[in-house]
């Protein structure tokens, strides 16, 4: 279901009525890197990026290895500066967190959750690996009965309402203030000791009358009858308890490719991640390009996750031209 609530991040119809040279669905190292190159080539450049500390890479605490940049650093700070390279040429980063695409013709489509829809020449699809391997008891049974993936989608539905969000990343934050608009309580559910969004953010919800944090509660179960009725969890010493609600917002990660908005439109691999010419990062599909997490690989480093984005980025400026060889950039 959509609901305009004119909260997005903007762009307007200017964007997307633009074609852009490259669409790049993802704003961590691959993404980041991807952008820098195709900007610095003079290729249309959009970014679309779920949340300023995006990936795997936003969420880590302490980098040390990356070369030439000086550690510690966490990652939110190192996405920063790459995103702002990225920018000095020209790329343009928007977010928006992307659900579909239409991948086949000259011109692909990429839409995005709030009911945007970006067109481009090129997809260089750079969505990591946070995709969950397996769900809370209840959470199928519940889907659209209580349970709910979107915000934007459904928090007026919980107009005065008490209701729960599951996650404990910037994007799950991002929702949880939304929602804090509507419902009468927002009660976020951390299942780890500590929140990975940005302490700023957490440090502003916190001050909200009507927002709760509770951490170390590990859901076991979504519970009611023929709607939901709460949350159960596990606290730190053991104890089982059900937190009464009337909707439950799940944004948990895991380390799964995060294929479901390509539609099975791309050739996948035997780790489930998309499948390339590692000397190309092309697809199965002319145009399309993949790069970092979300191939699904063994070695998961913020290094090699730039140079694919980087390769990639060089062979869509080689599609788009019809160049016979790629354009070397130093």
């Amino acid at each position: 279901m959509q609901l305009n609530l004119n909260i997005g991040p903007g762009g307007g119809d200017e964007k997307q009525n633009k074609v852009w040279d490259v669409i790049i669905v993802g704003g961590g190292p691959a993404g980041a890197s991807a952008a820098l190159y195709a900007a610095r080539g003079g290729l249309s450049t959009l970014v679309l990026y779920r949340a300023e500390a995006d990936g795997a890479l936003g969420i880590t605490s302490n980098i040390e290895n990356y070369p030439g940049v000086p550690g510690p650093i966490s990652g939110y700070e190192l996405l920063k500066i790459m995103r702002k390279q990225a920018k000095t040429f020209g790329a343009e980063f928007e977010k928006g967190t992307v659900i579909g695409a239409n991948l086949k013709g000259d011109i692909k489509e990429v839409y995005t959750e709030d009911g945007r829809v970006y067109k481009g020449k090129t997809v260089i699809i750079a969505s990591g690996s946070l995709e969950r391997t397996s769900k809370i008891k209840g959470e199928d049974e519940f889907l659209g009965r209580g349970v709910s993936y979107c915000a934007v989608c459904d928090a007026h539905f919980y107009q005065g309402k008490p209701v729960i969000v599951v996650g404990d990343s910037e994007y799950a934050l991002e929702e949880a203030e939304l929602l804090s608009r509507f419902a009468s309580k927002v009660i976020i559910v951390v299942p780890g000791k500590e929140v990975k969004a940005p302490p700023e953010m957490v440090r502003q919800l916190e001050q909200k009358d009507n927002v709760e944090f509770i951490l170390g509660a590990r859901p076991i179960e979504i519970v009611g009858k023929d709607v939901v009725e709460g949350l159960k969890v596990r606290l730190p010493n053991g104890e089982e308890k059900v937190i009464p609600a009337e909707g439950v917002f799940v944004f948990l990660g895991g380390n799964k490719p995060s294929v479901k908005w390509l539609m099975g439109q791309v050739e996948l691999n035997e780790q489930g991640g998309v499948k390339v010419n590692l000397e190309t990062m092309e697809t199965n599909v002319p145009g399309v390009y993949a790069a970092g997490d979300v191939l699904g690989q063994r070695y998961k480093q913020a290094v090699i996750a730039a140079a694919q984005g980087v390769i990639a980025a060089l062979n869509a400026d080689k599609y788009i031209n019809q160049r016979g060889d790629i354009k070397i950039q130093w």
